[in-house]
């Protein structure tokens, strides 16, 4: 049987779902954890990782390659705090002897407060990936797809939609305030969630975090998606969530409320017609097997088109 690490870079805000995610992948039989932190940052991720008896490296920028030459495991996979391997993978990995594997997303996201728990949730897959490659071949590990000697085995996305990792792309509102008020500002200062987004320069204009683009995509294409059993059982800590809502300047639950109206307002700039020609395309893009789709570019160039049509006349007319 082949040995099986993660390397995975950890934030402030992961506090209340981290030990949901160990916990998942310890089930799956994962041998070791890599997490990189910023110096000094996510103070109550350190606990949970040492009450777990799992060593976190600091690096400065997380670089995931800082851990590298640290993993000695068979395969390694790199993914983020809010993402879970799908439970045959290891099984089909060994079976197999692949020297990679490219998985795409399952996303499935809320606004809810209590979704991240609940047993039925809706899904879409989209081909974003994330990898798991044989540690003798690497050359250096990435934060989408690692790169091997490709001497072995490397298979796409074709492959890998058996494995999907499924990624919970918002939480609730509670997930989206850590992400945007942060516990230790400086450690999100970098994020690309958190660039903002200026949708025409004038009196008229939209500026908000990119952040809040894709979640208005997501939670619109979600919509149109059916209802589905989770397959994993997940658990909110929820003593950590009260900590961290502490340190959040202001009134809290106002900033979500700001937080709800600013996705909501975008989500109204998607068109349902476009959130339609997007279910269709990227379930072709799927049967195509394309190496990697970049999600954040695709939603934006969506919602700038759709944000001009909304203020054409042919817009105009179609609104009235």
């Amino acid at each position: 049987m082949s040995s099986f690490a993660i390397a995975v870079r950890v934030f402030d805000g992961e506090a209340p779902y981290l030990q949901s995610f160990i916990d998942h992948h310890r089930r799956l039989g994962v041998d070791a954890f890599y997490p990189v932190i910023a110096p000094g940052a996510a103070p109550l991720c350190r606990e949970i990782f040492a009450r777990n008896g799992i060593v976190f490296h600091e690096s400065e920028g997380q670089r995931i390659s800082a851990v590298q030459d640290l993993i000695c495991e068979d395969y390694v996979a790199v993914i983020d705090a809010d993402e879970y391997l799908h439970p045959d993978l290891f099984s089909f990995l060994d079976e197999e002897r692949v020297e990679s594997l490219l998985m795409p997303w399952r996303l499935t996201a809320s606004m809810d407060d209590a979704f991240f728990e609940s047993p039925q949730k809706k899904f879409f897959v989209f081909p974003q990936v994330k990898s798991i490659v044989k540690t003798s071949a690497l050359k250096r590990l990435r934060l989408h797809a690692s790169n091997t000697s490709g001497a072995g085995r490397c298979l796409g996305i074709a492959q890998g939609q058996q494995f999907p990792v499924q990624h919970y792309y918002l939480r609730g509102l509670d997930d989206l305030l850590l992400k945007e008020g942060g516990v230790v500002k400086r450690t999100l200062a970098q994020s690309s969630g958190r660039k903002q987004v200026n949708l025409n320069a004038d009196a008229d204009s939209m500026d908000f975090p990119s952040r809040h683009a894709r979640v208005a995509f997501l939670l619109n294409v979600l919509n149109a998606m059916p209802e589905q059993p989770d397959p994993y059982q997940m658990s909110l800590d929820r003593s950590m969530l009260d900590h961290l809502r502490d340190n959040v300047d202001g009134d809290p639950e106002a900033a979500k409320l700001e937080l709800r109206d600013s996705v909501m307002k975008i989500q109204k700039v998607y068109r349902r017609r476009t959130i339609q020609q997007e279910i269709r395309a990227t379930e072709q893009l799927l049967a195509s097997d394309p190496h990697k789709v970049s999600y954040q570019k695709r939603v934006l160039k969506l919602l700038r088109q759709d944000f001009q049509f909304r203020r054409s006349w042919l817009g105009l007319f179609e609104n009235a």
